[in-house]
């Protein structure tokens, strides 16, 4: 065992123990290789004074730290190499015992009585601060070394001043707050303000500390009161994540309280009155999380008895509320919902999210292509079940069955022929909507395919509708939409828009037919009922059109047979499938008349246009054939040699219905002669395909056929230019006439008859009147017999006859 010499207070741990100044004082007193310096005032209850050093380390003192310094106070040393001042620094820590009687206490305080000076320091008088203020603001311990007159200041370590509950403190609402602050000692005599984590002290003062005789007051910024957390409601409205996210909850607020939702949101805030033991607390929803959510929110001092509300992603109401007890017992008593309240404050820098649908979610299937692979992958996008059901005349029918399986208290209903890949189902409304039908829109049609609808309130107006429009409340949301697929395109080759549709075979609620190539129309028609699936007429003729799929059941000869039928906005033209101007085909028919280069020059001019001629064809039949191949549209102007068109009135862009069965359509013309206008003689319209069809026409090539009237006046019929073509000219129509009167007698094929047999002026007069007479006479002749009537269209036979005529 080496010898032990020992500074400050006498260890006490061996006998032979002896005082000395210093190491090297130790050195000339030792009897033994090396000698042990060691600090009286450590604790050496786990030292191992047997520590021997190695025979290379000779030359070195062995230092050991202690918790304040690396020279700690403990040393082994050799006599002979002392003064080399060279250490070998070990880790194991010999402390330093706590000895409050070497340090002068200004203050009751707490501190680490272990301190030591620096064992190479000057004798200081060291001063020690506290937790509030330096050493220099406010001496609170004192270390004196023997022989010091310098102070010096530390700021480590530091006093701690203890909490002090008395008259100076005055708390004014319930926080956490450390009562052992202390007023600057170089202040005059202050009423120091604090706030707390939410206010300053100028705007809501929390605690508050009274200097005897101070009058003024002073507002400390970097110190606030902490407001503790309020008493916690979690609604339970029986979704399927209420239980998961309560138990997040709890886990970080151990003292929240689940609390069932029955019958209205006042009902069960007021159950909560009853729990509370705080005067204001929170009221959240099982539908949100709270995940971030900061309870220990405050608002404004002068908000303190408003009913805060906190909004959601979506509106500003989430059905997450800071309750004031007592204002709420207040307005309970005559309010008959929340919204009622009078001092209601929406929060606007603290928002809570709802993750996730709560509702049944129901998938109206119109059976189009792809439903069944959106259905599939809308229930593993949203990971809930939603139910199908079939799309059932109109929605309101529909709805009415889905009301009946429903079982959450809202429910959204959405359709297979739209879009729902970015579509936000957390949506919710306004508290005052929630009664209301939320329909958003598809595209542009604001009368849309996807709701949001509270059951009880349908149930209750359902008996009595009608009409879904008829619904009390329909609010039309614009802050969500939905894309509605698009419609399928059926491009038609023919000049029969009717039979195409009959042909069809639908699998959607519409379809865009079109005559054009690569023609796509953006439309969004509405579904509600029958009557808001109209057909849409998109171009003049009708040759596009949109068809709903309810057309089937009406559909006979003509789309007209559908009841529901409007013009769209949305317009194209008609033939221009290879870039033709949007206008039919002109051709001019003749048979060596006297002015047929006259008006064929003239009908030129009138219609701006390129105009086809077909003349010297032997036989009516043939002739018009032969237009109708040269026709390069489905329908073409026959523009006969007589007439001179009124190219500047007559509209050259007028269009042939395609709603309407295929068929021939008549202009009116003017007879110079009679006065008379009708279709006899005018322009017409030919259908091609019609035309190329007919080639045993009766007595009247056009009519025929399916054929119409159109009360256009197309020109002036100059067939008075001679005597036979005037002769001819009237005998031919007085035996239509006479043969149409014994067949489908009306007033007005009597007037024409008998104004053609007593009315002629002008140019020819007397051959029109005689033309006329002589055919009255020939019906009487062979009794109206239509084989002979039809002999009428045959030039020689006409010639013979009007020979014999004019030899009378």
């Amino acid at each position: 065992m080496f010898d032990v010499f020992y500074y400050g207070p006498k260890p006490n741990l061996f006998e032979f123990e002896q005082p000395a100044d210093s190491l090297e004082a130790a050195a000339a007193l030792t009897r033994t290789g090396y000698y042990w310096y060691i600090y009286g005032g450590n604790d050496y209850s786990n030292f191992d004074f047997d520590y021997k050093a190695l025979p290379w380390q000779s030359q070195y003192t062995h230092s050991w730290p202690n918790q304040w310094y690396q020279y700690g106070g403990t040393y082994l040393a050799h006599p002979d190499t002392v003064a080399n001042d060279e250490y070998h620094f070990h880790e194991q820590m010999v402390p330093v015992k706590p000895n409050k009687n070497k340090f002068k206490v200004l203050r009751d305080v707490e501190f680490d009585w272990s301190w030591e000076p620096h064992p190479l320091d000057p004798p200081y008088i060291y001063v020690f601060g506290n937790q509030w203020y330096p050493g220099e603001r406010m001496p609170t311990v004192e270390y004196h070394a023997p022989g010091a007159r310098e102070r010096k200041y530390l700021d480590y370590p530091r006093a701690t001043l203890p909490e002090r509950h008395d008259n100076h403190w005055h708390t004014l609402i319930d926080c956490e707050w450390d009562y052992s602050w202390v007023p600057d000692p170089h202040d005059p005599p202050y009423i120091y303000v604090f706030g707390n984590q939410h206010w300053a002290g100028e705007r809501s003062a929390s605690v508050e500390y009274h200097v005897p005789g101070a009058t003024e007051r002073k507002f400390i910024q970097d110190l606030r009161a902490e407001l503790g957390t309020l008493d916690i409601f979690f609604l339970d409205k029986g979704n399927d994540t209420a239980q998961t996210r309560f138990e997040k909850l709890q886990a970080v607020y151990p003292a929240v309280v689940k609390v069932r939702y029955i019958n209205s949101l006042l009902d069960t805030i007021h159950r909560c009155t009853t729990k509370t033991k705080t005067n204001r607390f929170w009221v959240i929803s099982s539908e949100y999380d709270y995940t971030g959510f900061d309870f220990s929110w405050q608002p404004e001092p002068w908000q303190q008895g408003m009913t805060h509300v906190f909004p959601s992603q979506h509106q500003k109401w989430s059905d997450t509320f800071l309750i004031n007890k007592w204002e709420f017992e207040r307005h309970e008593v005559w309010a008959k919902n929340l919204e009622e309240f009078p001092n209601l404050n929406f929060v606007a820098n603290q928002t809570v999210v709802k993750p996730d649908n709560t509702y049944n979610i129901y998938y109206v299937d119109h059976g189009n292509p792809g439903s069944q692979e959106q259905y599939t992958a809308l229930r593993e996008r949203l990971l809930t079940d939603i139910v199908k059901t079939r799309f059932v005349h109109n929605y309101l029918d529909t709805f009415k069955r889905i009301m009946s399986t429903a079982t959450t208290e809202y429910v959204w209903i959405i359709n297979s022929i739209c879009e729902y890949s970015l579509f936000d189902f957390t949506w919710e409304p306004e508290p005052w909507q929630s009664e209301m039908i939320h329909v958003f829109p598809s595209d542009r049609q604001d009368r849309g395919d996807t709701f949001r609808i509270h059951v009880e309130s349908f149930k209750q107006q359902m008996i009595d509708l009608e009409l879904l429009d008829w619904f009390n409340v329909i609010n039309y949301c614009d802050d969500q939409s939905v894309h509605r697929k698009p419609i399928p395109r059926h491009r038609y080759y023919t000049d029969d828009l009717v039979t195409e549709i009959k042909n069809y075979n639908f699998e959607t609620p519409y379809v865009l037919f079109t005559n054009q190539p690569d023609l796509h129309i953006g439309i969004a028609p509405c579904l509600w009922s029958p009557k808001d699936r109209v057909v849409m007429r998109c171009s003049r003729a009708g040759a596009t059109a949109i068809v709903p799929r309810d057309i089937k059941a009406n559909l006979r000869t003509q789309i007209y047979d559908y009841p529901y039928i409007e013009v769209s906005n949305y317009q194209v033209n008609d033939y221009l499938s290879a870039g033709r101007f949007p206008q039919l085909d002109i051709v001019f028919i003749s048979n060596g008349e006297p002015d047929e280069q006259k008006w064929y020059e003239h009908t030129c001019y009138m219609s701006n246009n390129d105009v086809k001629w077909v003349r010297g064809i032997n036989g009516r039949v043939a002739a018009y054939q032969e237009a109708a191949r040269q026709s390069e549209t489905p329908w073409f102007f026959a523009v006969f040699a007589k007439l001179e068109v009124l190219g500047g009135t007559f509209d050259w862009f007028w269009m042939p219905d395609y709603f309407q069965e295929p068929k021939h359509y008549i202009f009116n013309a003017l007879n110079p002669v009679n006065g008379l206008e009708y279709g006899h003689q005018g322009m017409i319209a030919y259908n091609k395909n019609l035309v190329l069809a007919n080639n045993t026409p009766g007595i009247d090539f056009t009519l025929t056929q399916p054929h119409e009237s159109v009360p256009i006046l197309s020109g002036i019929a100059h067939f008075n230019q001679d005597a036979w073509m005037t002769w001819r000219t009237a005998f031919r129509e007085v035996v239509k006439l006479k043969y149409f009167m014994s067949t489908e007698p009306t007033v007005e094929t009597e007037h024409r008859l008998n104004v053609w047999c007593t009315k002629a002026e002008g140019n020819y007069a007397d051959d029109c009147l005689a033309g006329a007479k002589d055919a009255v006479a020939y019906y009487n002749e062979v009794g109206g017999d239509y084989e002979k009537l039809k002999l009428s269209f045959e030039w020689a036979w006409l010639r013979e006859r009007f020979n014999a005529s004019t030899q009378q």
